[in-house]
C-alpha cells in the first residue's frame, strides 16, 4: 500500500513539472514590469547617401497598451508618442513630430523558448527629414533580453534601406542604422523593463 501511495505521487509530481515545463515552453504572453518606456540611441545614423550622414542622438517616449502582451506576429503593442533630437555629430535631422503618434507593433523574437534573447518590434509610419529628403517608413527595433534576469538591456536597429521622398532630393532611398545599442528605461526613471513570459 505505501508503494502504490509513493508511486502514485512520484507520478503527479512528474505530471505536474512536465505540464510547468510545457507552459513555460509554449508561452503565449509577455508580461512587462512597466508600460511607459524611454530608448535612447547615442549614435542614431540617417545617411541619404547624397552626402554625409546625420548621426544624432535620438531619444523615444512612449507607451504598452498593457501590461500583458500576445506574442502575435503583427498585433499593436504600443505608441511612440514622442521623439526629440540632441546634438549631431555630423548633419542635421528633422523629425516629423505632427505625424505622431508612431504604432508599435509585435514582429516576432530570437531565440528558442523560454530562452527568448530579442523581442523584434517595428515601427510604422515614423517620420523625419534629412535636408530636402523626407522619410515615411516601418524601422524594426530589436530588444535585447537579459536571459538571467529577464530586463531589456538595450535597444538595436539594424541597418534598413528605406524609400525616400522630396522635392528636392535627388535619390529614392536612405539607410538609418543604430552604431551601437540604445540604452532603454521607464520613463522618467533609470530602472529597466523587465520581460517575463506567462
Amino acid at each position: 500500500m505505501h508503494t502504490k501511495s509513493a508511486a502514485a505521487l512520484c507520478a503527479a509530481i512528474a505530471s505536474a513539472l512536465m505540464a510547468l515545463g510545457a507552459s513555460t515552453a509554449t508561452a503565449r504572453n509577455f508580461s512587462l514590469s512597466h508600460q511607459n518606456i524611454r530608448i535612447t540611441f547615442n549614435n542614431l545614423e540617417f545617411d541619404p547617401g547624397i552626402a554625409e550622414p546625420a548621426i544624432c542622438r535620438i531619444t523615444l517616449e512612449g507607451s504598452f497598451h498593457g501590461r500583458t502582451t500576445a506574442k502575435v506576429a503583427g498585433s499593436l503593442i504600443g505608441y511612440v508618442t514622442r521623439v526629440t533630437t540632441g546634438q549631431c555629430s555630423t548633419g542635421e535631422v528633422t523629425i516629423l513630430t505632427e505625424t505622431m503618434p508612431w504604432h508599435v507593433r509585435y514582429q516576432g523574437f530570437s531565440g528558442r523558448l523560454p530562452s527568448i534573447s530579442q523581442i523584434i518590434a517595428k515601427v510604422f509610419a515614423a517620420s523625419w527629414r534629412v535636408s530636402a529628403c523626407l522619410v515615411r517608413a516601418d524601422i524594426e527595433f530589436g530588444a535585447v533580453r537579459d536571459l538571467a534576469t529577464g530586463q531589456m538591456t538595450g535597444v538595436n536597429v539594424p541597418s534598413q534601406i528605406l524609400p525616400v521622398s522630396g522635392l528636392f532630393c535627388p535619390v529614392e532611398q536612405e539607410t538609418i542604422r543604430s552604431n551601437g545599442a540604445g540604452s532603454s528605461t521607464v520613463l522618467g526613471s533609470t530602472t529597466r523593463i523587465t520581460v517575463t513570459l506567462i
